[in-house]
């Protein structure tokens, strides 16, 4: 028996020919996306009309922008970019150590080990107990002779001298970390906002999909009649 011809039909809004495996009656889009086209596309005849695959995308990516502008006001550039790849379902995630630690100067690198270094209680421990020998020497073993007697003034000065480089090398690095933190921020937004619309655009294929298999259906059952009809008559 030979195949069904596919029947060719023709998009209302690019106003091109398409194979009917391509193409999507608009009767059979969720409500909320038809009536955005047909904001946009006012001539559009629901019940007859037939969207492409191609068109569908773009009308699917300009209906998301849209609804991110009601919820968010003027969309981010980031959430421009994420859009736009979901529908060209490009990957988004990246990896953030490799590319944060990608061009770190030496100073940087510094100041997270003086980070690493000065927030650790090995350096609380061996700090105190520099603390407590310097103050025993001076106040116990050398008495009279002591170089910094009591009350300490040059260890208050190496303190506080300590505290003025240590304080702000602490701030660059946690400055760094912050900035990390933000990026990791943006990157789980993307993923959750990649999701969301993917999640969208998956029901829209099913929806596809079954339009797709009742009109395959419905042309059998039209086959199964015609050859009842030819057994009828022989």
């Amino acid at each position: 028996m030979p195949a069904t011809k596919q029947r060719t039909l023709k998009c209302s809004v690019c106003h091109r020919e398409y194979g009917s495996s391509k193409c999507t009656s608009i009767s059979m889009i969720r409500p909320a996306l038809t009536d955005f086209i047909l904001t946009r596309h006012p001539d559009i005849h629901v019940e007859e009309g037939v969207i492409c695959r191609s068109c569908l995308g773009d009308e699917r990516t300009a209906y998301v922008l849209d609804q991110l502008k009601q919820e968010r006001g003027e969309l981010s550039r980031l959430e421009t970019e994420v859009s736009q790849k979901a529908v060209k379902h490009v990957a988004i995630t990246e990896h953030l150590e490799e590319q944060f630690s990608q061009g770190l100067t030496y100073g940087q690198h510094l100041a997270d080990r003086v980070a690493t270094i000065g927030g650790s209680w090995p350096f609380v421990i061996g700090f105190a107990l520099a603390l407590a020998i310097w103050i025993a020497w001076n106040s116990l073993i050398l008495k009279n002779s002591a170089f910094d007697p009591f009350p300490y003034i040059l260890l208050n000065l190496a303190l506080s001298t300590l505290a003025a480089i240590q304080a702000p090398i602490i701030m660059m690095s946690q400055n760094r970390a912050a900035a990390r933190d933000r990026m990791e921020a943006d990157e789980d937004f993307k993923v959750n906002l990649k999701s969301e619309l993917e999640i969208a655009a998956l029901h829209d294929k099913l929806d596809h999909m079954l339009h797709v298999q009742w009109e395959r259906m419905a042309e059998i059952q039209q086959m199964q009649l015609d050859l009842l009809d030819q057994l009828a008559k022989r």
